[in-house]
């Protein structure tokens, strides 16, 4: 079976972490704030806190920015329930939005519809790899909080993913852009929330008491981290030639493919495409031909929250039409050509005698 997702580790990660091993210091130390420093000049920020994973990194920024009970915070009900979880736990409350089934990505309209006195904050996840609609989100004056954890390396215009929110965060999860195994990290270019996040993230050994947390990075994760982030372009250009590839496999197929344009690029965390008709028998016959492909949303947070599909047409629809295909930058040759066929096979428009081979 192709996996839907898998890491890309190479021999690089384990001499890294095998030298952290020898040197003793495991824990928080050097290798984080290499990580950090590296990130910043990266994503063009001045200060990043490396954490223990992306839903810590939301929750302390949630906290940082000084939320209290009753303060509204817009996210979108087409994503993981990390999202919920980190609002929920930081004691603010969740307000749901639709996204734009263009590209999966929270629809500015419903945002805006959705502001109200007590709303914070806006949690902008770049969805599936495609940068969002930043500009416009940013000009509804409210803070903007970036989950560029799919998008890493993706730009708006010029600027990187992750330049654009008051705070922006990252999730290194094993399937990820990149990955420490677990961890996350936290950008801002603000000193006090900056400060605020870093003194939350450990409670020992301080002089006074108050909220704090055990939401460290280790130097084991963080010696990935480092090695990750510099093989980071070259993911970045073997996902863009997997999805040309599916690009062409399916390029007559009438399903809707995932789109970019030169303002807001994509890195294709996932290549997701929209299948109006016959969702189901296109999983199965994969799945029969070895191919695992899956919805990327588990289920939509408005139904966890016992709301009405009606306010959410746009979710509902996505999640009865979206299939992410298998796209990592450990995926061989092979192992795509595999699927390019069964999708020129499973297609009605594109079902030929010899299915067309194509290598990227």
């Amino acid at each position: 079976m192709i996996p839907h997702s898998r890491p890309t580790l190479g021999a690089e990660e384990k001499s890294a972490v095998a030298q952290v091993l020898d040197s003793g210091q495991i824990a928080q130390g050097r290798k984080v704030i290499e990580l950090e420093r590296k990130f910043c000049a990266f994503a063009g920020r001045r200060y990043a806190v490396a954490v223990s994973s992306g839903t810590s990194a939301l929750y302390l920024s949630l906290v940082a920015l000084g939320l209290s009970r009753g303060d509204e915070v817009i996210l979108p009900s087409f994503t993981c329930t990390a999202l919920l979880h980190a609002v929920d736990s930081a004691g603010a409350r969740p307000v749901l939005a639709d996204i734009d089934l263009e590209d999966f990505n929270l629809s500015v309209t419903d945002v805006r519809k959705k502001v109200r006195r007590r709303t914070k904050a806006v949690i902008v996840p770049h969805a599936f790899g495609r940068a969002a609609r930043m500009e416009e989100l940013l000009n509804l004056k409210i803070p903007v909080i970036e989950d560029g954890t799919q998008a890493l390396g993706a730009r708006v215009g010029r600027r990187r993913v992750g330049s654009f929110g008051v705070i922006s965060l990252f999730s290194f999860y094993a399937t990820k852009m990149i990955t420490t195994g677990e961890g996350g990290m936290v950008l801002t270019d603000s000193p006090r929330l900056a400060e605020r996040i870093h003194a939350s993230r450990d409670y020992d050994k301080k002089e006074n008491f108050q909220f704090r947390t055990n939401s460290k990075m280790t130097d084991v994760e963080a010696a990935m981290g480092v090695e990750q982030l510099k093989k980071l372009p070259s993911f970045i250009r073997r996902r863009r030639q997997i999805a040309s590839g599916y690009r062409e496999s399916l390029r007559s197929s009438g399903l809707f493919l995932p789109a970019e344009d030169s303002d807001r690029s994509h890195v294709y965390y996932r290549y997701v495409v929209r299948i109006p008709r016959g969702f189901k028998e296109w999983a199965r016959k994969l799945a029969a031909q070895g191919i695992d492909a899956k919805s990327p949303v588990f289920k939509p947070l408005h139904q966890y929250l016992n709301l009405s599909d009606s306010s959410f047409p746009a979710t509902v629809q996505a999640m009865k039409e979206s299939l992410s295909l298998p796209i990592y930058p450990s995926l061989t040759d092979e192992e795509c050509n595999q699927i390019y066929r069964a999708l020129q096979g499973n297609s009605p428009v594109l079902r030929r005698k010899e299915a067309l081979s194509l290598s990227v």
